[in-house]
């Protein structure tokens, strides 16, 4: 009899552990840099869930990449529809990342790779001391980030001296038109087309006077 208590205890606890186990998602994968591959260290990545019903999302798991890129991250499984990874680190662009609920398994590790951009910036210095105006038309480069300018038309009058400010993806080249005119915006005065290589974590000034 006392055998037998012990196998089905032995056996009870087995099947706790297992249980436990699988409802786990094992998230890993390794974070790398978009311009040259090179993997990235202290990367810090966190997890939210969320659902149709209830779209707050719910922090449930943190943790940082090692020296290789790479990282690990157990998820409860529990009732959510979506789970969003969110990757950031210094001078780099947050990586988001989300994934349905069917598209995750507990039968074994979830391995997903994710890419970092590095920013740039280029600092447009637009001085005038006459009443000319000068058009600028940004055609290329990053749109997609609270410091990123709009692709589009932008128009200053003169007399001005400020600097406008537009992130950009690091080794990546931003392509804009311009047009010089005289006071009101008549007779163009000079015109021409350029394009910037925003190396990565540096800015570039580029100076318009008209």
């Amino acid at each position: 009899m006392k055998h037998i208590i012990l196998t089905l205890l032995f056996f009870g606890l087995t099947f706790s552990a297992c249980k436990k186990k699988d409802i786990d998602f094992i998230m890993t994968g390794q974070v790398s840099a978009l311009n040259n591959g090179a993997n990235i260290s202290n990367v810090s990545i966190q997890a939210y869930t969320s659902s149709l019903s209830n779209n707050l999302p719910k922090l449930v798991g943190t943790t940082t990449t090692d020296a290789s890129g790479n990282y690990e991250l157990k998820i409860e499984r529990s009732k959510f529809e979506l789970l969003t990874l969110k990757l950031n680190k210094d001078n780099y662009f947050e990586g988001i990342k989300t994934y349905s609920f069917d598209d995750l398994t507990t039968e074994q590790e979830n391995e997903t790779q994710h890419s970092l951009s590095p920013k740039a910036f280029t600092h447009f210095i637009v001085k005038s001391n006459t009443n000319n105006q000068l058009k600028i038309q940004k055609i290329s480069g990053k749109t997609d980030c609270e410091a990123c300018c709009a692709n589009g038309i932008y128009i200053y009058e003169g007399p001005i001296d400020t600097i406008i400010s537009c992130a950009n993806d690091g080794d990546t080249y931003m392509k804009f038109y311009w047009w010089k005119y005289g006071p009101g915006g008549n007779n163009v005065l000079a015109n021409g087309v350029d394009s910037i290589y925003n190396n990565a974590f540096q800015t570039i000034d580029y100076n318009f006077d008209f």
